[in-house]
């Protein structure tokens, strides 16, 4: 079970099997031959295309080289015990195979839909007593139904052979789960008995002798020859490790400085900067050495497997450190990312490196114990003591975190889940090791730490996150402008889509740690990918079935494709219809109808991806009728409006509309409803609707020219031609007077006090109307005052009776006539 050491970061998370489950885990037992038989077919799967062979013998017999594989695979766990590498190998085939066969299927699939489509256009065949039908028609229908005949065939075995593959990798999981449980939980001395320790002790020296035995073969082998590529090979790993060694002491005290603002994307930065580099400096050099041994022909005898087993724990430990130095920066508060006082930082960092080196440690015992076949004793000794350890150090963390409290006081930082659940884990780790079950207390103890690890290093990354799209991607900052300007969106917007896309980025990044934490039963490499790939999260819709990697399938490509249309939309609306011929509000027409098709068509691949076609979808919206009929009526109604509005464009963005009492310039045309900005600078919205079925005044439907009327009045002792002609002199010294149609002047009527005039102008924009009446207004005042002409104020006859006094004999009063008066101002 080594093999899950060859990862770099995941070996932290994989470490646990050697530990674990070491300690009855046999060596591999299966015959390279069998071995190599059951991948090499496998992995052939898709050298050739058998939809495109003519001959259909030829394809199905290609398919023995797969069935042998799967036959091997169902022997080997029929006829024995399998050991774990035995299983993880018959896993893998088992996967390879299914994968080759689901790409089979998906080459002859079509080529069966064409052949029965050939068929299905020659018609069946004439009955007895018919004519007989041409010797070539009859020839062809006879070769199509026996390709027809011979592919489905070898279609049904494919699918067949890809049924037995998905059975048998499912019973090797099976098996392999239900081997590490049996290890897991069983019994071994319990760590109080003086007879695990005494045993250990006595296996030691066997240990050690068979270690003695391996090194004196290898230096036997080497001789002369090989003693200078030992040394050839040890030169260069010193030199490697100088120029490591010289560049962290050139650049590690550059990247841990203080940040250069007090931002959080700054300190992201440099802690993000300081982790990548602590975690991978050691493993890197370790792997380069290891590459170089190798190159040198200088690891055998076992010496490959402690070398990967070297590897891993130099990343268990060098992760560790690298997380904990640049999330918690004891001896830099000014970067610290979490918000604790610098004893309880100091606290955390130092328990979280301890620990990582401890596991790194344990990595390299195990895989020693496992090479050199140690007595099995030894391994459950290791597992007691990696328990041991562990529950050390978290009740060290225990004490040390009180202690920091109490020095602080009520600053102090506050993390009531650390110590019950640090007690939870002691208790449950000495419980196990005094029952006897070493195994699964290493096995708690390093899902401890692991989880410690992954959470540590999610912290760390969330952070950088949210502060690379929330706080990079900000409208108000420079680079935010900058950025928006060159995606040609608003800052407001670039900052919407920061926040959704870092939310995106911090769910995949919490769901990997909960993998990683929660893990496979059974631990490595493969089966962690496998673990992954097979997440039982779907449900099934009808025929459909809906799967975690459908979702994600179909939430990319939905993402991409309305990414890719935003990106087209914007080039169409800034750089190419704008030098084109096209006015303005077509150019807006053609840009929103093209981002509505894009759209629909990102959805429409979304759904293809889920598995849904467009006979589903067509069942789904005849369901949808009845509500679109009764609910919806008005939405739809709105929205096909909308189209007709693009379409045929009877308001424009930039008219000047009154629809259902509102007056003012149509703004945008949206898929609801339409925006008009009024005079006093208000928006109103208007569903799309309306300007369909209802009245719609478009002042600048045919052109943008207004015309005004500018009425007047004179004194009835005026010159009404004088008037006329001084009239038609102010609007024609008016720059925004049109000269053609030119302005006109008349006597519109005889008023009760005044000789009333209309004058008419016409502007080029209608919404100058207003400005130019203003002025006119002006002018019109100026020029009479000078020429004389009075404008009367309304003359008004009034008459006032005396009141009459009853009195008999005497004749009523006269009334009393008063002349006209001018009103007083």
């Amino acid at each position: 079970m080594i093999q899950g050491f060859a990862g770099a970061v995941l070996a932290l998370t994989l470490a646990f099997a050697p530990i674990a489950a070491a300690e009855n885990a046999p060596a591999p037992t299966a015959p390279a031959a069998k071995t190599g038989e059951t991948t090499s077919p496998a992995s052939s799967a898709s050298e050739s295309d058998p939809a495109s062979a003519a001959d259909v013998p030829r394809v199905l017999s290609r398919l023995e080289p797969l069935k042998r594989a799967l036959d091997e695979v169902q022997d080997t766990l029929r006829d024995g015990n399998p050991s774990a590498d035995t299983l993880s190998k018959l896993r893998q085939t088992t996967v390879t195979t299914a994968e080759g066969l689901a790409e089979r299927i998906a080459q002859l699939e079509p080529r069966v839909a064409e052949a029965e489509a050939r068929l299905k256009q020659l018609g069946p065949a004439p009955a007895k007593d018919a004519p007989a039908e041409a010797p070539t028609v009859a020839a062809e229908r006879e070769q199509l139904t026996r390709l027809v005949s011979n592919l489905d065939g070898a279609l049904k075995q494919m699918k067949l052979l890809s049924v037995r593959a998905e059975q048998l990798g499912q019973r090797v999981t099976d098996r392999r789960q239900a081997m590490y449980a049996r290890e897991l939980f069983e019994r071994s001395p319990s760590v109080l008995d003086p007879s695990l320790w005494i045993a250990a002790a006595r296996a030691i020296p066997v240990e050690a002798a068979s270690i003695g035995e391996r090194l004196s073969s290898w230096a036997g082998d080497l001789g002369l020859g090989g003693g200078l590529k030992l040394a050839a090979a040890l030169l260069l790993i010193v030199a490697l490790v100088v120029l490591a060694a010289g560049i962290t002491r050139r650049w590690l005290p550059r990247l841990d400085v203080e940040p250069r603002s007090d931002s959080r994307f700054a300190r992201a930065r440099t802690g993000f900067a300081i982790f990548v580099w602590l975690a991978v400096r050691a493993p890197l050099v370790v792997g380069a050495a290891i590459l170089i041994l190798e190159g040198f022909d200088l690891l055998n005898y076992g010496l490959d497997t402690i070398a990967r087993g070297v590897l891993a724990a130099t990343v268990a430990a060098a992760f560790g450190r690298g997380v904990a130095r640049g999330m918690l920066a004891p001896d830099k508060p000014e970067r610290r990312l979490i918000a604790i006082d610098d004893r309880t930082a100091l606290c955390f960092h130092d328990h979280l490196v301890w620990t990582a080196r401890v596991l790194g440690a344990i990595i390299i015992v195990q895989v020693i114990h496992r090479a050199v076949f140690a007595p099995l004793v030894l391994s459950s000794a290791t597992s007691a003591i990696f328990g041991l350890a562990v529950s050390a150090l978290l009740l060290r963390l225990i004490t040390r975190l009180r202690r920091a409290e109490e020095a602080a006081g009520d600053g102090a930082f506050r993390a009531p889940w650390v110590r019950p659940i640090a007690w939870v884990l002691i208790g449950v780790i000495m419980v196990s090791l005094i029952a006897g079950y070493a195994r699964f207390a290493s096995f708690v103890a390093l899902r401890a730490v692991v989880a410690g690890a992954a959470l540590a290093a999610l912290y760390l990354l969330l952070v950088i996150t949210d502060a690379i799209f929330t706080e990079m991607l900000r409208g108000d900052t420079k680079r935010g402008r900058a950025i928006a300007a060159n995606l040609g969106v608003a800052p407001r917007n670039l900052e919407l889509v920061g926040t959704l896309i870092s939310a995106a980025v911090r769910v995949l990044l919490i769901l990997f740690a909960l993998i990683l934490i929660v893990g496979p039963w059974e631990a490595s490499t493969a089966g962690l990918f496998e673990s992954i790939q097979s997440l039982p999260l779907g449900f099934r819709v009808g025929e459909v079935y809906i799967s975690f990697r459908s979702i994600l399938a179909a939430a990319a490509m939905l993402v991409v494709g309305l990414l890719l249309t935003r990106i087209a939309q914007r080039w169409l609306q800034s750089q190419f219809l704008p030098r084109t011929a096209i006015e303005p509000s077509l150019q807006l027409s053609i840009g929103t109808i093209f981002g509505y098709v894009g759209v629909i068509t990102a959805i429409s691949l979304a759904l293809g991806g889920l598995g849904i076609d467009l006979q589903k979808i067509a069942i789904v919206a005849g369901a949808l009728s009845v509500g679109i009929g009764f609910g919806l009526q008005s939405i739809v109604s709105n929205f096909v409006s909308g189209l007709i509005l693009l379409a045929e464009r009877p308001i424009r963005v930039g008219d000047q509309v009154v629809v259902k009492g509102a007056s003012g310039w149509v703004r945008r045309v949206r898929v609801r409803a339409t925006e008009i900005e009024t005079y006093d600078r208000a928006t109103v919205i208007i569903p799309n609707s309306e300007f369909i079925t209802g009245p719609v005044m478009n002042w600048t439907h045919a052109n943008t020219m207004g015309q005004f009327i500018v009425k007047v009045g004179v004194a009835y002792e005026s010159d009404p031609v004088k008037v006329r002609d001084l009239l038609l002199a102010i609007a024609a010294d008016h720059p925004k007077v049109l000269r053609t149609p030119g302005p006109w002047a008349q006597l519109a009527n005889l008023g009760d006090s005044a000789l009333e005039f209309e004058m008419g102008c016409v502007v080029a924009a209608v919404g100058d109307r207003g400005a130019v009446k203003s002025d006119l207004h002006f002018e019109i005042l100026k020029r009479f005052k000078e020429n004389g002409i009075e404008i009367p104020y309304p003359q008004r006859e009034l008459r006032i009776r005396q009141a009459e006094v009853p009195a008999p004999g005497n004749a009523p009063g006269d009334g009393v006539v008063f002349a006209p008066q001018r009103p007083q101002s």
